[in-house]
């Protein structure tokens, strides 16, 4: 493929905001017009925070199904910090705070989004990426986090306060999507201090809601954790036994320790996780899109891989597997294995094999 002329600074700049605005009116005004759309998660979010007193009561949800006529599992799981940024949408009707979240939701993951991609109008391809609208729909979280991920890697080398703030919202939000921070961040310390004082201060910051509700949080952990095997996933450790589980344990960690991007907290969280979505890799969407337009410099195995997860068909525990395997095999040094596993040294002249002594 050609490469692709870059744009002007100036224009750059253009792309990424009317990219942004155009997310927002797109994703708003669909939502505010399909009124028969059911964004459950939202619909919890909202009604937690409506109930801000007791968000983890499982009686508030399964009057929420009830008069909203939707069915699944739908607990609220999410950390008090959360509530920080779902209070202010629960004070709008349900008909205005959705579009409101899901318009905003798209707008900042691409203004995002488009910082990666080169050039930036290849971002319009996330519009219809289905780990992206799967992820507007029901109103997940996931875009607000893969935002705060992608902005907090673009600003920690000049702006690393900004950047450990960003982390911790995303932490703040989806605890586990940062598990392995300290193994990607590891050396990056102004970040990661910023960060742990960032998380502090959110801590701090959501006993508004009560302190007795981090007391309640792992609880709702727990009972989630009852449920969540009933329900669809994408994370490979679904695929079951003990030994798999240790064995993505170590590509998780192997990944993460040699992509300290955005790609080895995304794809080695989802080795760890024991519960994922496929709106869970919306994060490395635009990543994905960068590997297929510049799939000379990435590779065809990451090019194939970010194919894939765009085109919609890591979906399932297997498609995981495959994709965190196609990654993880990118990673691997496989000229310097070649060279360890290939032949022996030469024959000398008189043709008998020589001998060494010590190493």
């Amino acid at each position: 493929m050609a490469i692709l002329a870059e744009p002007s600074p100036s224009l750059a700049r253009a792309w990424r905001l009317g990219l942004a605005v155009a997310a927002f009116a797109i994703w708003a005004a669909f939502t505010w017009r399909h009124e028969r759309v059911k964004p459950a998660d939202f619909y919890v979010f909202w009604e937690a925070a409506r109930h801000w007193r007791a968000p983890y009561d499982p009686a508030l949800i399964q009057a929420l199904e009830a008069r909203l006529h939707i069915t699944g599992a739908w607990p609220f799981v999410y950390p008090p910090t959360f509530l920080l940024l779902a209070w202010p949408f629960a004070q709008a009707p349900l008909a205005l705070a959705y579009p409101l979240w899901a318009g905003l939701s798209a707008a900042v993951f691409i203004f995002a989004a488009a910082h990666l991609v080169r050039p930036p109008w290849l971002t319009l391809a996330l519009f219809v990426a289905p780990p992206v609208v799967l992820a507007i729909s029901p109103g997940q979280t996931s875009l607000v986090v893969g935002a705060a991920m992608i902005g907090a890697f673009l600003a920690m080398e000049r702006r690393p306060a900004l950047a450990g703030l960003l982390f911790a919202v995303a932490a703040c939000i989806k605890p586990q999507a940062m598990a392995l921070a300290p193994i990607v961040l590891f050396g990056q310390w102004r970040a990661l201090a910023w960060a742990a004082a960032a998380t502090a201060a959110l801590v701090l910051a959501s006993l508004v809601f009560g302190p007795g509700l981090w007391l309640q949080w792992p609880h709702a952990l727990a009972a989630f954790a009852r449920v969540a095997p009933a329900t669809d996933r994408v994370n490979p450790s679904a695929l079951g036994g003990a030994p798999l589980a240790v064995a993505l344990a170590a590509l998780g960690v192997f990944i993460a320790w040699r992509e300290r991007t955005i790609v080895g907290l995304v794809t080695g969280g989802l080795c760890l996780t024991p519960y994922a979505h496929q709106y869970d890799l919306a994060p490395l969407a635009p990543v994905a899109l960068g590997w297929i337009a510049g799939r000379r410099e990435a590779g065809w195995l990451r090019a194939i891989a970010g194919a894939a997860l765009l085109a919609g068909f890591v979906s399932a525990p297997l498609g995981g597997l495959g994709f965190v395997l196609a990654v993880g095999a990118s990673k691997v040094d496989w000229r310097a294995i070649r060279r360890t596993l290939g032949p022996g040294r030469a024959l000398p002249p008189n043709g008998q094999a020589a001998t060494t002594i010590g190493p």
